[in-house]
């Protein structure tokens, strides 16, 4: 199709801030019709278009901002929640919680039955709300984000460094709110992730938490939990993912990145993610492995597959020499399949947490 300098202008607009495009008029929305249909634009959302190029490069989670940036520039007042405020603040979560396309607003009513069926929205009578600010220092500046409570009208430019532009303005409902509502409204094992990405990049603390749960009407009791175990000793969403896995299933709750010293070189010190220290004196270890040690540079030191491969092996070499008895690993599919994960932690033969009181408590 013929290029259209208004809409190439609109994309690269939409593009340089990371949001989705939206017409401005009656004709541009006529043009972005007919490249629907040619596939070079897809809708992304209710009223928001992406170029079908670029979408396809985005991950679930920045198609998500994408699409939430857009909606709050056409619409400032709205006030996101539960996982899209979660997505807003990058807390770590599976990208499998965007499938249903769903976009959450916090309202003090529920929405009408002639809303949008992309939207929900959760209410609450008090909504706590906090701004996210993105700016930049020039036009090649790479964009930064700080969070201000309520702007109550006041211009967001007051709040980022002088000489600074700001990029847009997102309303969410406050780090404490989101992790009750997606406390309540997703399994443990989907929940544990945000919860303790949000203990990690200190948003929150647990007492701020339970004094959003006091104030609710409703049980409460998943959320209870979620604190009870949440650990921001996991590194990252995928050992959460496994240790809320290992918990859900019952099995005692291991040690979080407990270090190993080589025997053979005090200087060679080694973290594993899970450990468990057994009352008949086995060390039993679980390694979680993400693709990302075996392709990412910044993780593989600019080595091969071939050197990450030996140098792993030359850590269980070194862990076993330090007394653990037992070396397992596993990864993403086998977590998410579980059955595999569950498997291995039997025949390694892992204490049930049911069956000893001390396995109760993470640590």
């Amino acid at each position: 199709m013929r290029p259209n300098k208004d809409i190439e202008r609109l994309a690269a607009e939409a593009e340089c801030e990371q949001r989705c495009l939206l017409p401005e008029n009656e004709a541009q929305f006529k043009l972005i019709l007919a490249r629907m249909r040619s596939g070079e634009i897809i809708r992304t959302h209710r009223g928001t278009y992406a170029r079908s190029d670029y979408w396809n490069t985005l991950l679930p989670p920045e198609r998500a901002r994408h699409i939430i940036r857009a909606i709050s520039l056409r619409h400032p007042d709205r006030i996101f929640a539960g996982i899209s405020a979660a997505a807003m603040l990058f807390l770590e979560h599976q990208w499998d919680l965007h499938d249903d396309g769903l976009v959450f607003l916090a309202s003090r009513s529920g929405g009408s039955a002639a809303a949008y069926r992309g939207i929900r929205h959760i209410v609450m009578s008090d909504i706590p709300v906090n701004t996210l600010i993105r700016y930049r220092h020039g036009s090649a500046a790479p964009q930064q984000t700080l969070i201000a409570d309520r702007l109550s009208g006041r211009d967001p430019q007051r709040f980022v460094p002088r000489n600074a532009t700001v990029i847009a303005a997102v309303a969410i409902t406050s780090p404490a709110r989101i992790l009750v509502d997606c406390g309540l409204r997703y399994r443990f094992e989907q929940a544990l992730p945000i919860f303790d990405s949000a203990l990690r990049q200190r948003l929150v603390t647990r007492d701020q938490v339970m004094e959003i749960c006091d104030s609710l009407h409703a049980d409460c009791g998943t959320v209870n939990r979620l604190l009870h175990y949440a650990n921001p000793r996991n590194e990252n969403g995928g050992e959460s993912l496994c240790y809320a896995t290992i918990i859900d299933q019952g099995f005692a709750v291991p040690q979080l990145q407990h270090e190993f010293i080589d025997p053979l070189d005090m200087r060679n010190r080694y973290r594993v993610d899970f450990v468990w220290h057994t009352p008949d004196g086995r060390v039993i270890v679980l390694e979680y492995d993400g693709m990302r040690k075996y392709v990412d540079p910044s993780m593989t030191g600019g080595g091969s597959v071939r050197d990450v491969v030996r140098r792993e092996r030359e850590r269980e070499d070194a862990l076993r020499r330090a007394k653990v008895t037992t070396i397992l690993r596993t990864n993403h599919d086998e977590v998410t399949r579980r059955y595999p994960l569950i498997r291995k932690l039997i025949d390694a033969e892992v204490p049930m947490r049911v069956m000893n009181s001390y396995y109760e408590e993470a640590s």
